[in-house]
């Protein structure tokens, strides 16, 4: 992964109180227009949880390849 402010906060060290982390990734699966989460949620003590979750969000014609960057 290339340094950029993206890579400095997944490494970066938010202290003790975090209470919830989330990475969403807009693609296109299929024609459809799809959200994918992952969500780390912490509990007091420091243990987590982590979880996904995807949401089709509008079916599309598919774009050519050629047009996508």
């Amino acid at each position: 992964m290339k340094d950029g402010p993206f890579k400095a906060a997944l490494e970066s060290d938010h202290g003790g109180m975090i209470i919830k982390q989330e990475f969403s990734t807009i693609k296109i699966v299929d024609g459809t227009v799809v959200k994918e989460t992952v969500t780390r949620d912490y509990d007091f003590h420091g243990d987590y949880i982590d979880s996904m979750s995807s949401q089709p969000i509008v079916r599309i014609e598919m774009i050519p390849k050629e047009m996508l960057h």
